[in-house]
């Protein structure tokens, strides 16, 4: 076990304290971590850094590492990642509505060096990443953390019209095969080279979408989102009120003039010819 405070440099911070409250940048920390696995995570976060157009941040908080209970925690070799802090921008796990092509950027890189993965859609995972290496980096139909990554791969990036369940079912498969055809990689995706290869050109394509400027059309598709996670009672008021500013006279003309220039076809074109 080692005691760390950072990661290639990164501080490492906690913020899940009643004066560094969850969402903040917290306060630097130390955390202890099996080597070998802290070799692994810095070699994630690396790749993460450089690949993202944001570069690397100032910090980095961590919900913990080694934690006194059982599974890979209790041997100081998972990690839990909250939130990540560059100068001008910050992405908050639990936002993750708000920062779709951001967070999935992220995410596909995370997975080409970690085998479980547990994101936003996991239970009791919405405010974090959990990371561990507990099994291999693979791709298989019947994991519920993996196959939620794909659904939410082929929603947000790809514009698949996907239901996010975690079940690989005829419909999750079939829009598979489109994205790997249009991507041009071989199938199945439960060939390892295959599934390296959608983490690589997923994380490449959900990069240069994060860097668009974001459509008031966006906005309102992720204002939708969260409505949609509300209770019953309260998800049939607010989406009344909604509807109202939605279809106000004023409003439709503002709306039908908007011109949304997220062109995800352009993008994986680009990606492709690189």
């Amino acid at each position: 076990m080692k005691s760390i405070n950072s990661i290639n440099g990164i501080p490492l911070h906690y913020a899940r304290l009643t004066n560094h409250p969850y969402g903040t940048i917290g306060e630097q920390r130390y955390f202890s971590i099996d080597d070998d696995f802290l070799k692994i995570l810095e070699k994630a976060f690396d790749e993460v850094f450089k690949r993202c157009p944001l570069g690397p941040p100032v910090a980095i908080t961590t919900a913990g590492i080694f934690v006194a209970k059982s599974g890979q925690h209790g041997h100081g070799s998972a990690f839990d990642l909250d939130a990540i802090f560059w100068k001008d921008t910050t992405l908050v796990t639990l936002n993750f509505v708000h920062q779709k092509q951001l967070y999935l950027g992220i995410e596909s890189i995370l997975r080409k060096h970690f085998g479980i993965v547990l994101n936003h859609f996991y239970p009791s995972h919405a405010d974090h990443w959990h990371l561990d290496t507990s099994v291999p980096v693979d791709y298989q139909e019947s994991s519920k953390s993996e196959t939620l990554y794909l659904q939410m791969a082929l929603k947000y990036i790809y514009g698949k019209s996907v239901i996010i369940d975690g079940i690989s079912g005829p419909q999750t498969r079939g829009f598979t095969r489109e994205v790997f055809k249009r991507l041009k990689i071989s199938e199945p995706i439960t060939t390892i080279v295959n599934y390296l290869k959608f983490l690589d050109l997923t994380a490449e394509i959900a990069f240069k979408l994060s860097e668009d400027k974001v459509s008031p059309i966006e906005l309102i598709n992720n204002l939708e989102a969260i409505i949609d996670t509300l209770p019953t009672a309260q998800k049939q008021e607010v989406r009344q009120a909604l509807n109202s500013f939605l279809d106000h006279i004023e409003t439709s003309k503002w709306i039908n003039s908007i011109k949304y220039d997220l062109d995800v076809e352009s993008v994986i074109d680009d990606v492709l010819e690189a």
